[in-house]
C-alpha cells in the first residue's frame, strides 16, 4: 500500500466512523467558516483539558468541515495538524505521522516552503520522531524549522527562542548536554532581552535548564533554577495553572534525589491537591503526580504505600489513555522496579515484560526506553542466576544504547557493568575486565564533564536574575 493510498484510506475510514452525528449543509461560506472555527476551538479546549477522545471527535469534524474548502486549503492542513497532535498525545504515532506529513505537503504547496505554518508542522513532526527515539530524523526537521523562523522574524525573536528550546530538548534526550545547554542559554538570553526578567516566558528557559542540570545530577543548581522559575510563575500565574504545577512537581523530584524526602513528599502531595482542585479526582494529569509520590515512598522503602499510588496512577492511565499507551507502560515499568527492590522477581519479570511490549509497540524495538526495560529484565534474570536468559537482554540493551545515545553515554556504562557481572559469574573474567574498564572510563569522563559545566554557567544564570 503506497503512503498516498494509505493516507486516503485512513482519512476516509476515520471520518466515516466519526461523522454520523454531524450534518454539513452547503450554506454560505461564512457559516461554514464559523462551524469549522468552532470545531477547532472545542478541540483545543478538550486537548488542553486532556479529554483526548473528545478532542479527537472535534478535530475529525473540523477535518470534514475544512474539506468543503478544498483538500489543498490551509484550513484543511490546520485541521490535520491538530488531529495529528491529538493522535501523538494518544500514542498513535503512525497515524500522527501520516497526518503531519499530509499537512506539511499542503502548507508547502499552498503557502510556500518558508511559511511559519510549515515551521510549526516541521517542529511537530520532529517532536513525534523524538518521542519514538528517531533522533536522526528529528534533527534536520528542527534545524529547517529554526532556519525558517530566523528568516521570517530575524535573529533574537521570541519565536526563535522557542525553536531553540525544541532543538535543545532533542539534544538533551540524546544525552548531548553541552549542546543542549548552549541552546537553552541562547533562548534564555533572547527572552531576557525582549521581555521583563519576571515574564513567564523567561521561566520556560529557566525550567529547561533546571531539567538539564537535574539529568546531570547537579541537584543544587537545578533547585536554584527551579526556584527562580517558580517565583516568576507564582507572581504571574494562578496556583492551579499547569506551568505552576509543573514547577512544583519538578522541584519535588529534585528534593527526592537529594534525599530530602519530607519536603519531597509534602510538595508532591500539594501538587496532587492542586490538580484535584483544578481537574477533579479522576483525570489523566493526576497519574504522573501520583507516580512521583509513589517514587518518594519507594525511595524510603515504604513499599505498600508506593504500590497503592502506582496502582491508582495505573488505573487512571488505563481508563483515560488505554492499556497500551506509552505512559501506562512507564507506570507498569515503575511498578516492576518496586517489586524488583523487594526481591519479588516473578512479579517484576511479568511487569517488565508488559512494559517492554508496550514500549516496543509504541516506540519501536530500538528506542533507549526499550533498552532501559531490557536492562532491568536482564538484572531480574542475573540475580536468579538465569544467565542464558539475561545475556541476550544485556547484549541487546547495550547495542541500542550505543547506537542511539553514543558509546560514551553513562547509560552505556550501566549496561556494561551489569553485563560484566554476568561475565564474571560465567567465568569469562577477561571479557568482564574489559567491560568494567570501559564503563569506569565512561563514568570518569562523565563526572569530569559535570564538574566542568556546573560552576560558571550557573553563577551567570543566578546573577542574571538579580538585575
Amino acid at each position: 500500500m503506497t503512503p498516498r493510498f494509505k493516507l486516503s484510506w485512513f482519512l476516509s475510514f476515520v471520518l466515516s466512523m466519526s461523522l454520523d452525528c454531524w450534518s454539513f449543509k452547503e450554506g454560505n461560506p461564512s457559516n461554514r467558516e464559523t462551524l469549522w472555527q468552532e470545531f477547532m476551538k472545542q478541540g483545543k479546549q478538550h486537548r488542553e483539558q486532556r479529554r483526548l477522545a473528545d478532542a479527537e471527535r472535534n478535530y475529525l469534524a473540523a477535518v470534514s468541515a475544512a474539506g468543503q474548502f478544498g483538500s489543498e486549503d490551509s484550513r484543511y492542513a490546520a485541521s490535520l495538524n491538530a488531529l495529528a497532535t491529538t493522535y501523538r498525545e494518544q500514542g498513535r504515532y503512525a497515524d500522527a505521522e501520516l497526518l503531519y506529513r499530509k499537512a506539511l505537503t499542503i502548507w508547502e504547496t499552498a503557502l510556500g516552503r518558508e511559511d511559519e505554518n510549515v515551521a510549526i508542522c516541521l517542529n511537530n513532526l520532529a517532536r513525534l520522531y523524538q518521542d519514538r527515539g528517531q533522533f536522526a530524523q528529528a534533527e534536520p526537521l528542527l534545524k529547517r524549522a529554526l532556519a525558517i523562523v530566523e528568516k521570517l522574524f530575524g535573529a533574537g525573536h521570541l519565536k526563535q527562542a522557542k525553536s531553540l528550546d525544541y532543538l535543545g530538548d532533542l539534544y538533551s534526550a540524546q544525552g548531548l548536554y553541552g549542546q543542549a545547554e548552549t541552546l537553552y542559554r541562547q533562548s534564555l538570553a533572547m527572552r531576557e532581552k525582549a521581555l521583563k526578567p519576571d515574564h513567564p516566558h523567561v521561566a520556560i528557559s529557566l525550567h529547561s535548564l533546571a531539567q538539564l542540570y537535574f539529568r546531570l545530577g547537579q541537584y543544587t543548581e537545578a533547585e536554584t533554577l527551579h526556584r527562580r522559575a517558580l517565583l516568576i510563575r507564582r507572581r504571574a500565574l494562578a496556583e492551579t495553572d499547569p506551568a505552576m504545577i509543573t514547577s512544583l512537581a519538578s522541584l519535588a523530584r529534585v528534593y527526592r534525589e537529594q534525599g530530602r524526602f519530607t519536603e519531597a513528599e509534602s510538595l508532591s502531595r500539594h501538587v496532587i491537591s492542586l490538580l484535584e482542585k483544578a481537574v477533579g479526582t479522576e483525570h489523566p494529569d493526576l497519574a504522573p503526580a501520583l507516580n512521583n509520590l509513589a517514587d518518594v515512598c519507594q525511595a524510603q522503602q515504604r513499599y505498600s504505600e508506593a504500590e497503592s499510588f502506582y496502582r491508582r496512577a495505573l488505573a487512571m492511565n488505563e481508563k483515560f489513555l488505554g492499556p497500551d499507551h506509552l505512559d501506562t507502560g512507564k507506570i507498569i515499568h515503575g511498578l516492576g522496579t518496586l517489586y524488583f527492590e523487594q526481591k519479588n522477581y516473578s512479579k517484576a519479570e511479568s511487569l517488565y515484560r508488559q512494559a517492554l511490549a508496550i514500549k516496543e509497540k509504541s516506540l519501536g524495538p530500538n528506542h533507549p526506553a526499550v533498552a532501559t526495560t531490557l536492562n532491568n529484565l536482564g538484572q531480574v534474570f542475573l540475580l536468579q542466576h538465569w544467565y542464558t536468559n539475561a545475556e541476550p537482554l544485556f547484549r541487546r540493551a547495550l547495542a541500542i544504547r550505543e547506537a542511539r545515545l553514543g558509546k560514551e553515554h553513562p547509560d552505556v556504562a550501566t549496561t556494561l557493568n551489569d553485563y560484566a557481572s554476568l561475565l564474571r559469574k560465567t567465568n569469562r573474567k577477561s571479557e568482564a575486565r574489559e567491560m568494567t574498564v570501559r564503563a569506569n572510563r565512561i563514568l570518569a569522563k562523565d563526572r569530569a564533564a559535570k564538574l566542568a559545566n556546573q560552576s560558571v554557567h550557573v553563577k551567570t544564570l543566578i546573577n542574571s536574575g538579580s538585575r
